[in-house]
């Protein structure tokens, strides 16, 4: 596969006493190897209509943080699905999937992807706490996981709206690359008409705000009508399992790539791929 190859070298010049030889040592920082695509969906995540990102849009200030330095922050913020609720271990989480993936499909980048969730928030309580956990962490990418409990708790569409707006906006402000997350999809889930409304909610905001979407919903929608919904969910159909972290992280990390190589050659953002 073709990639775009990167490299800073770094020079340490060791200086003697007078009337001894200067002598000069080049030490080579590891080569950054951006794909020349984003990273291919395994199997368990593939779906046939879509693969999970919507409204693809670069990721400008990250492109920059890539490129400037070799340690790059990323904060989760969300509620169960981003505190690990359902995962196996803490390494099968999807913010810890999500760190090794992105490490492995951007050669030479050291990820730091640092999870602030809270189990059963809704969008407002994340949306509160976000300058806080933004001065802390300074991300140079934000993704939020958000949607789940707003919908089952029946949160009005306005204010829900208006939290996710809000927010974007003033991440804009301070030139933070966002990726959103809208719920997870199961069968029992969307009985409750609100939930697919929030859901809806969600990508009106995201197109109007321009920020990637990446839709699990939809992704999982087509795979558990094959499958089932214990395919990805544990059995109290609403947490993620292992295969469920695994594909969001997936799912994430060939979203963000995207990001990354748009930022590159800024094409249109009003496009899905393959």
């Amino acid at each position: 596969m073709r990639v775009r190859i990167f490299s800073w070298a770094m020079a340490a010049a060791v200086v003697l006493a007078p009337g001894i030889a200067v002598s000069q040592e080049v030490a080579l920082a590891p080569t950054l190897v951006i794909p020349a695509a984003p990273p291919v969906l395994s199997p368990d995540c593939r779906s046939k209509l879509s693969i999970g990102e919507r409204f693809r849009r670069p990721l400008r200030a990250l492109n920059r943080a890539v490129r400037a330095k070799r340690n790059v922050k990323v904060l989760a913020i969300g509620s169960s699905s981003t505190v690990g609720v359902g995962a196996s271990s803490a390494s099968a989480t999807y913010v810890a999937k999500l760190e090794t993936s992105l490490e492995g499909s951007i050669k030479g980048m050291n990820f730091d992807v640092v999870g602030r969730g809270l189990s059963g928030e809704v969008a407002q309580g994340a949306a509160d706490r976000m300058k806080k956990e933004v001065d802390e962490t300074k991300p140079d990418l934000v993704v939020w996981q958000v949607g789940t409990n707003d919908a089952l708790r029946h949160v009005s569409l306005d204010k829900f709206k208006t939290c996710l707006s809000t927010t974007l906006a003033w991440l804009a402000e301070h030139k933070i690359d966002v990726v959103l997350i809208d719920p997870q999809y199961g069968a029992v889930l969307t009985k409750d008409e609100h939930y697919e409304r929030v859901v809806a909610a969600v990508a009106e905001v995201a197109r109007e705000a321009r920020v990637l979407l990446v839709d699990r919903f939809e992704a999982m929608k087509e795979l558990q009508r094959e499958r089932g919904d214990t395919f990805y969910l544990t059995g109290d159909n609403l947490h993620l399992n292992d295969r469920g972290h695994r594909c969001m992280a997936e799912q994430l990390t060939r979203a963000i790539v995207a990001g990354l190589l748009q930022a590159d050659s800024e094409q249109p953002t009003s496009v899905f791929y393959p």
